[in-house]
């Protein structure tokens, strides 16, 4: 007994000495810093501590050593205890209702009115880790180095990579013509069934009475004035004697039968056509006034839009076209062969290597940005990632929200727990984990960086003496 009494005294001992050495020996700078460590050591170990039962209303995760944090007046958060006990029959995270807490008094003495847990966890989705590891700001620092090596190496990795891509969208555009015939063959059937859907439901019900009621009179109205002005015309230049006289020729016994034939098609040569031929300008501004007037109309606009909105939506045809695309591209195994054979030639590899050479340098920038480098550490984010996904640290805590004299504490009155007892509420609003560990940080009661210089260079300089036998 007195054995270890004495070997505690001694670790006490040379522990504060060490403490006190430590805050001696860092610079000006980290004074405050080291001060504020010690003082959160000490405040841990000599600290009074008090245990409290909590209850939940729902199950919720937890596990013993969850940490619970209270902010501080400057911003910050501080651990301030920890789950002991979750009921749980093995000492991992488990969903329970019920858990022993371990508080330090200064919870105690900074919620003179009372305080509050509420209950944060850290999502395990792959969303959260993309969106925790690529925030907005890191995104906009990505979009800028993509864009500035574009525009460093735009020229160049377009001459390079511009026959590739044309080169890979004729072979598509053949496999895919040389396969579509015999898809759409495959679904003849289902277009002539559409058809004639389309040919009941939209022309007969719709587009034949609106060419009847609306477009029709129009056509009527700006044909009608040149067609009676070509024909009468046309009727001043007929002979009614040449035709009538070869008509009782034709009908008399006389061997030739066809003089009506012959005349009529000379009147259409020599008269009819060049009549038509003189007037070609009027049949097109006729034509443009007809379209003109047709596209006008509010009628035959409101038709029209109704069923291209109805074929577009047709889930029918959406099902013929969506089966075509995925046989002539999707499933189409010469389109697969013919650009697989293609990216393995030589000629992509070189281009792809050129590229690749190029974007290799914003690439790494990138991944720094993402993830950190060696000269300034792991990211934040990257930190706090590997923590939660990796070392399944910081995926739950519990926060201490002090109640002011106009909201206080409110005793439980549930029989199944007792009345002193916390209440756990989950909390509405997610939040990260508020300690960052960045992995940049020294710890200020480490040796500073110009005693670990100065060790270093004593390193190298007893690497350089020369070995002596002894």
């Amino acid at each position: 007994m007195n054995r270890h009494l004495i070997l505690g005294i001694v670790a006490w001992v040379g522990g504060s000495a060490g403490v006190w050495l430590a805050l001696h020996n860092t610079g000006a700078n980290e004074q405050a810093s080291a001060k504020k460590v010690a003082g959160e050591i000490s405040q841990w170990v000599m600290g009074a501590r008090s245990e409290q039962a909590a209850w939940s209303k729902t199950p919720i995760l937890l596990s013993p050593g969850d940490p619970i944090l209270m902010r501080q007046p400057d911003g910050g958060y501080l651990q301030v205890g920890k789950v002991r006990h979750h009921f749980s029959s093995e000492p991992k995270e488990a969903y329970t209702k019920q858990a022993n807490l371990v508080l330090y008094d200064s919870v105690f003495i900074n919620t003179p009115h009372g305080f509050e847990l509420l209950y944060y966890s850290t999502p395990t989705s792959l969303e959260w880790v993309v969106r925790t590891m690529v925030p907005p700001e890191r995104q906009q620092e990505i979009a800028r180095l993509i864009a500035d090596d574009w525009k460093s190496h735009r020229e160049e990795v377009l001459i390079q990579l511009q026959p590739v891509m044309e080169k890979s969208l004729a072979h598509a555009v053949n496999a895919i013509e040389a396969e579509l015939p015999a898809i759409i063959q495959g679904h003849r059937s289902e277009f002539g069934q559409l058809a004639d859907r389309y040919q009941s439901e939209i022309i007969r019900r719709q587009i034949v009475p609106l060419v009847r009621k609306e477009i029709l009179p129009i056509v009527e109205d700006e044909i009608t004035p040149l067609a009676s002005e070509l024909g009468q015309e046309l009727w001043d230049r007929v002979s009614l004697w040449s035709f009538t006289w070869r008509y009782l020729y034709d009908v008399s016994p006389l061997p030739e039968k066809n003089a009506v034939k012959s005349e009529f098609e000379r009147f259409l040569d020599q008269e009819v056509k060049p009549q038509l031929e003189s007037r070609s300008d009027q049949f097109v501004a006729v034509t443009q006034r007809i379209i003109s007037r047709v596209s006008k109309n509010e009628k035959v606009r409101a038709v029209i839009r109704e069923n291209l909105r109805k074929v577009a939506s047709d889930p029918e045809l959406q099902s013929i076209i969506w089966s075509v695309v995925q046989e002539s591209i999707l499933q189409n195994e010469k389109l697969k062969s013919s650009l697989r054979d293609y990216w393995k030639s030589e000629e992509v590899q070189d281009s792809l290597q050129v590229a690749n050479i190029r974007f290799e340098p914003t690439a790494r920038a990138i991944g720094d940005a993402i993830f950190g480098n060696r000269e300034q550490g792991v990211t934040a984010e990257f930190s706090r990632v590997l923590r939660s996904q990796i070392l399944l640290k910081d995926r739950r805590w519990l926060v201490v929200v002090p109640l002011n004299d106009s909201h206080p504490k409110q005793q439980t009155k549930d029989a199944d727990h007792p009345v002193n007892s916390l209440q756990i509420t989950v909390a509405k609003d997610a939040m990260d984990f508020p300690i960052n560990f960045e992995g940049t940080a020294q710890s200020p009661l480490t040796r500073t960086d110009e005693a670990a210089e100065a060790a270093k260079s004593e390193l190298k300089f007893q690497h350089k003496l020369p070995l002596v036998k002894p």
